[in-house]
């Protein structure tokens, strides 16, 4: 038996082994073993046998063998296209894009019409968030072969990445009508392209298609719940939220979803059932303790809220600091602040730089009288976050009503309003700096612009009605306050006030 003859027949087994393996339907086997057979090639019997290795070696997530390998098939025969796809594939695997490119331009030089190695360019220029180099793969792949599904997804899926969302959309409609078009993925990705266009009708019609074609569908139930939900259609979310939960029981998300409709809807003692039910599915997760507190806190009950979370805190719950932030804000809530305090100060001696418990230590502070405090707790809170918009404004807001540091009160608060220039409240402490500063027209105007943004708000209309004061105009003064106090009847200093002025 001469060598060459031995190395096929090496060859060949190893060929038929990775094919039992790996059913690997891109070996063009017949080809090959009349290669083998015909010419006694002994060159392309080494190349197969170290490309044979690389596929076992791939087959073992062995990747750095599997690479040498394809290496040294190439070395033996540089021109089959298929070497230097699949050392190309390992390297986009490894990280290594340009050499993966460099492997595709050589397998697309040697086969022109390789179709395999255009999706593999597609998907490495996708994986170097190169999109448009991406689509044009994907597009001549379509011209080439226009029912190719595969590629057809891969570029609506690339125009959803992109946000060109009727490109995508145009691209799915064209797939149902395909022979594979009820499948219910593509009626799922259609449903959320109408999300995002805000199309909630055609939405849910395709997420429901996505149920005739796949009635266990649970994302597809979810999708519709969600929907339903954010148009505060109540009842048809629950309906879509529970018929999920018949598919999986025990998905913690429905319940959270549930839960809060419940709220929504001021069903408070189902609301509370749902969040004891994650509690019970979870006894670890912080944020379920947090959310039932708050349910509590929300309807008045501070000293329910407050127990919560303290019982959550004796158990070995994740996301600990958050639910030790949320008993500060309980325990401040409930004026008290000294024990407010002291949590935060927990979480601080632990983890010093941890901007939350700073910024609400600053409040907690702030709230029990101690301004110098609380001065230093927002300045560290802006040296940890410098674009924390809401220490920004609390500090911004706390220098305005103490009268002092005018120019760094206005800097602090216009910077809150450069990264939320909507935010009603924002604009209320600049027209509130402006005010304490004798600057009534800017305040006037920045306090009008709150109220706009805010409508109904007690604080505002009570600035409001301080500035018109200043301005002589006693009538809208008085108009002011009198909302003020209908919104908040503890002002006794604004009662006081409409005493004075009439």
């Amino acid at each position: 038996m001469n060598k060459i003859y031995k190395l096929s027949i090496a060859a060949l087994f190893l060929i038929l082994a990775c094919r039992v393996l790996l059913a690997d339907k891109e070996a063009k086997l017949d080809d090959w073993i009349q290669k083998i057979r015909l010419e006694k090639n002994d060159n392309f019997s080494q190349a197969l046998a170290h490309y044979s290795m690389g596929i076992i070696y791939d087959h073992e997530e062995k990747l750095e063998k599997a690479i040498a390998e394809y290496k040294e098939a190439i070395k033996y025969d540089p021109h089959e296209p298929l070497f230097h796809i699949r050392l190309g594939a390992d390297m986009l695997i490894s990280k290594n894009p340009d050499e993966a490119f460099k492997e595709f331009d050589e397998a697309e030089r040697l086969d022109p019409d390789n179709l395999q190695v255009k999706f593999l360019k597609a998907l490495t220029y996708t994986t170097l968030r190169k999109f448009d180099e991406a689509a044009v793969e994907y597009r001549s792949i379509v011209e080439k072969d226009p029912g190719n599904l595969k590629a057809l997804n891969s570029l609506a899926d690339l125009y959803v990445i992109e946000e060109k969302l009727l490109e995508a959309a145009d691209i799915y409609e064209k797939l149902l009508k395909t022979k594979e078009g009820t499948v219910p993925v593509i009626y799922f990705n259609l449903g959320i392209i109408y999300s995002k266009l805000e199309n909630t009708e055609r939405a849910i019609e395709s997420f429901k298609k996505a149920l005739e074609a796949e009635p266990d569908y649970i994302e597809a139930y979810l999708a519709i719940g969600v929907l339903y939900e954010t148009k505060k259609d109540y009842q048809n979310a629950l309906k879509f939220y529970e018929e999920a939960l018949k598919i999986d029981p025990l998905n913690r998300k429905i319940y959270r979803h549930i839960a809060e409709i419940y709220y929504e809807a001021g069903r408070i003692d189902d609301a509370v059932r749902n969040y004891e039910i994650l509690i019970t599915l979870d006894p670890r997760d912080g944020n379920s303790y947090i959310d039932l507190a708050y349910v509590y806190i929300r309807e008045k009950n501070n000293e329910k809220g407050i127990a919560i979370l303290k019982d959550a805190l004796t158990k070995e719950v994740a996301k600990k600091k958050e639910v030790q932030i949320a008993l500060g804000y309980a325990l401040a809530l409930d004026k008290k602040y000294d024990e407010a305090i002291e949590e935060y100060k927990k979480i601080l001696k632990e983890d010093p730089n941890n901007p939350k418990a700073n910024f609400f230590l600053g409040t907690a502070y702030e709230r029990a009288g101690q301004a110098e405090e609380a001065i230093a707790a927002f300045r560290k809170t802006l040296e940890i976050e410098p674009n924390n918009a809401e220490a920004c404004n609390y500090l911004g807001y706390m220098f305005a009503e103490r009268g002092e540091n005018f120019d760094e009160s206005v800097t602090l608060i216009k910077k809150a309003l450069d990264l939320d220039p909507e935010n009603g409240a924002y604009v209320d402490s600049l027209g509130w700096a402006y005010y304490n500063k004798g600057l009534i027209d800017e305040a006037l105007l920045e306090l009008l612009r709150a109220a706009a943004l805010m409508g109904d708000d007690a604080t505002i209309r009570d600035h409001l009605g301080d500035a018109y004061y200043k301005k002589g105009m006693k009538d809208k003064a008085i108009i002011e306050w009198k909302k003020s106090f209908e919104l908040d009847n503890t002002q006794k200093e604004v009662t006081e006030k409409i005493r004075q002025a009439e």
